[in-house]
């Protein structure tokens, strides 16, 4: 049985037009830390944990499901899944370190080490990461946003034995506030060059790039947002590829 962990920010989260109302996923449960249960895998996902962490938006749709379900079918390996994510949050706001981030870091932790309880054996720790909208926003710098993801993933190594740091490139959102697509192209390039840099990152795909520019797959009612459409697009290509 393997662990998914599903964090980061908005677009993790899942901020849909609607709730596709789609089938449990075969061979996969979600993990739900405030009931301390195994429940069928299905959207909507996760759980409202206070402020730190937050299910899918309105109860609509998320990724979770479609990327579980291809990993699943591409490996014929049970999941659990656990939702671990917080719209508009930007690296720090999940570090251990930081006073902004540490109450999160800890809930994360917690949730994760729950789901850990409830499988009958661990083969694999995945951690898939769809974050840096909100630093695109905030203008972090290329270095600064490299570092904190080492420091995050270091600290996620070492909590929870995570065997890899899984990113699906963030898509361009930056764009809306600054009006250009520089500082969306820095967290890019960052998160392109980073299992250069520490090979215990991975970059899984880089197709929220072309989706994010395309209204075909926008939630009409959230700017930057996917809608279920694209959802499943990430979800399945992201999955196959960390199969």
């Amino acid at each position: 049985m393997d662990i998914l962990i599903f964090s980061g920010q908005s677009n993790m989260q899942g901020q849909t037009e609607s709730n596709p109302n789609d089938k449990p996923v075969k061979n996969a449960k979600e993990y739900k830390l405030l009931t301390d249960s195994l429940v069928d895998l299905k959207n909507p996902v996760g759980e409202d944990i206070g402020d730190l962490l937050l299910a899918s938006h309105l109860g609509h749709g998320s990724l979770v499901p479609y990327f579980v379900d291809s990993y699943s079918k591409n490996t014929n390996h049970e999941v659990i899944a656990v939702h671990v994510s917080k719209g508009a949050t930007i690296v720090e706001q999940f570090l251990k370190s930081s006073p902004i981030g540490v109450d999160r870091y800890n809930k994360l932790v917690k949730k994760v080490k729950g789901a850990f309880k409830k499988a009958n054996s661990i083969e694999h720790i995945y951690f898939i990461w769809l974050q840096g909208e909100s630093d695109a926003i905030n203008k972090t710098t290329y270095d600064t946003y490299i570092k904190q993801m080492i420091e995050l993933k270091n600290d996620l190594k070492e909590d929870l034995g995570i065997e890899k740091f899984a990113i699906i490139e963030v898509g361009y959102f930056g764009y809306i506030v600054h009006g250009n697509y520089d500082y969306d192209e820095i967290i890019m390039k960052a998160q392109e060059d980073l299992p250069n840099i520490d090979k215990d990152f991975v970059l899984l795909t880089d197709i929220c790039k072309k989706l994010s520019l395309d209204d075909e797959y926008i939630n009409p009612d959230a700017a930057g947002h996917y809608n279920n459409k694209a959802m499943r697009i990430i979800g399945e290509t992201a999955g196959k590829r960390l199969a």
